[in-house]
């Protein structure tokens, strides 16, 4: 018995070692030579005269590819071609210089990485098809940029205009310290009439708990007033232990502009830090304070901040929340210093609109648009949706009713304007705003295998409902705010169904819809009405959709962009 399993365990291996050794035999390192001369030249073509470091031939999906790298001190270029000749893929890293750099790709790094050290600095250019800062390109190019220094590494990819595509950043220092120095702290009348403060305190090293940190003292900025709240740091004692979250001070070129309070000796060794773990005190606990019962508490943080320099607000349910990409609105202005953001929610009906444009939007000093995404469900008699109900039901909705006047006091649209930068260094909102940043965070996800159902066709336009609709547009009128509302796109699949969406509008109702938004436009001058749905036949192609009636990335991109160019023309 134990003969014929050894005899078994052998046939397996010899068996296993043939199928390795006749996939190596294809797929191997190759010589230059070894390559068909019609690939040769396509490679020496793409490369020119930088020189040849690795030959790779591989087999996908029963095809032979070739992968190609060429390198020399200054850039790494590789290659992959189909045996047909195919120039599959270029990818090209160059290193240069900081001053190489685009102008607003500077800008961006400098908001990210403040005055800390850079420490290396590519232009990657990819051919190929793919999806790069939501869009999709078949020639791609972006910057990488690597700063390196106090214990912390940050890897930048920016997009040619300054956009920043995607950011990639070690965790905090974490150090257990002893207080041995506070610098005075500031008080609410010193700082008026601004809302926030900084000040600087010197700790002695305890223990490293995680990252990289020499040393034995440090100097710690911590926030010593927020939004008019004196925070607890104030009273810790001299000769107290804390445990800190530190990222290099030199970080946040935000805190240029903020009240300092920095008593202490003069000491240009000591190393610089902000500790953002701080707990920070505001009259009631975060969660309380923004639970709208919805989607929209985790909007509302960052909303608050930026509500005085908003110029357009985008609204609707998940289609609107999906298909909105707010930074592409007003250029370079808004990447910088946000002026656009969408506050759709999922599921959310025509009586949630009307709540937030009464109780928020109108409020707005510096608003110009509402773009809103307008499902025929929401004046659809059949549709129940009970959003607004439990809007108006939580507890951040009650806050802001009780302190509306304290809220919305002074509002002033130029002043104090705070950058994409600011934002993302404010406590607590930071982690909002890196979730959802302009109200929504994209995937490039493709619906690739669509089903379609028999849908129920039911539709009747409510007259309340519609009234609704007409009070909002005049509200906003009445305050000089135009109003985009559009229909948006769904999966082309849906172009042969004898409904218009999956929530059952008929063909007749969706006519029915569109001639009745149109004599709304023709009746209020801030109306601006787009079909985007063109019961079915519009130019969004498959790829752009992650399922039925909501655009990926790349949708989002393209019907915001249109929405942009509708705002241009009407501006």
């Amino acid at each position: 018995m134990n003969k014929y399993r050894c005899q078994i365990q052998f046939l397996i291996f010899s068996i296993t070692l043939c199928l390795v050794i006749s996939v190596d035999g294809f797929a191997k390192d190759i010589s230059f030579d070894e390559v068909p001369e019609a690939i040769q030249k396509i490679a020496l073509r793409e490369i020119g005269d930088v020189p040849i470091r690795d030959v790779d031939r591989e087999r996908e999906d029963g095809e032979t590819v070739y992968d190609i790298e060429a390198k020399n001190d200054k850039i790494d270029i590789e290659l992959e071609i189909a045996a047909d000749g195919t120039l599959r893929e270029k990818d090209i890293t160059e290193e240069i210089t900081f001053s190489e750099l685009p102008i607003p790709v500077q800008d961006t790094v400098r908001q990210q990485v403040g005055t800390l050290k850079i420490s290396d600095v590519e232009r990657k250019t990819e051919l190929g098809m793919s999806i790069v800062g939501n869009r999709l390109q078949t020639e791609t190019t972006y910057y990488d940029v690597e700063a390196e220094e106090f214990g912390v590494d940050i890897d930048l990819e920016i997009a040619p205009d300054g956009r920043l595509l995607d950011i990639d950043m070690s965790d905090p220092i974490r150090l257990k310290v002893k207080l041995l120095a506070k610098s005075k702290i500031p008080t609410l009348s010193d700082i008026a009439p601004y809302r926030e403060a900084l000040v600087f305190y010197e700790y002695r090293v305890q223990k490293r708990l995680e990252g990289k940190f020499r040393g034995k003292t440090l100097r710690v900025a911590h926030w010593a007033i927020y939004d008019n709240q004196p925070q607890a740091i104030g009273k810790a004692e001299v000769g107290s232990s804390h445990t800190l979250h530190l990222y290099p001070y030199q970080q946040f070129s935000e805190f240029e502009s903020l009240y300092t309070s920095d008593t202490l000796a003069l000491d240009l060794d000591t190393p610089l830090y902000h500790d953002v773990g701080q707990k920070i005190l505001e009259d009631r606990s975060i969660e309380e304070r923004y639970d709208y019962d919805s989607i929209f508490s985790e909007k509302m943080p960052v909303f608050w901040r930026i509500k005085d320099q908003l110029k357009l607000v985008s609204l609707g349910d998940s289609r609107g929340e999906a298909g909105v990409q707010a930074e592409l609105f007003y250029g370079a202005e808004n990447r910088k210093t946000p002026v656009a953001y969408n506050l759709a929610i999922s599921g959310g009906p025509l009586e949630f609109q009307e709540i937030v444009v009464d109780k928020y939007l109108l409020k707005m000093p510096s608003l110009e648009w509402v773009v809103y995404q307008l499902s025929p469900r929401a004046v659809n008699r059949y549709f129940e949706h009970s959003a607004d109900r439990e809007l108006l039901q939580s507890t951040g909705f009650a806050y802001d009713r009780k302190h509306a006047e304290t809220l919305w006091q002074g509002t002033d649209g130029n002043a104090n304007k705070k950058t994409a930068a600011e934002i993302a260094a404010i406590p607590y909102v930071s982690e909002y705003w890196n979730e959802r940043p302009w109200g929504w965070k994209f995937n490039a996800e493709v619906w690739d295998r669509p089903k379609t159902k028999k849908f129920r066709r039911r539709w009747e336009i409510s007259e309340k409902r519609w009234n609704r609709l007409m009070s909002m547009i005049a509200a906003l009128n009445e305050q000089d705010v135009k109003m985009l509302v559009y229909l948006s796109p769904l999966h082309p699949i849906m172009r042969d169904q004898l409904v218009v969406d999956d929530d059952g509008t008929t063909q007749e109702g969706y006519r029915e819809l569109v001639d009745q938004l149109r004599q709304l436009e023709a009746r209020f001058p801030n109306l601006v009405f787009v079909d985007f749905l063109q019961g079915g036949n519009h130019d969004f192609l498959p790829e752009m959709f992650k399922d039925l009636d909501h655009p990926n990335a790349l949708g989002a991109a393209k019907l915001t962009q249109a929405l942009e160019e509708v705002r241009q023309r009407f501006e």
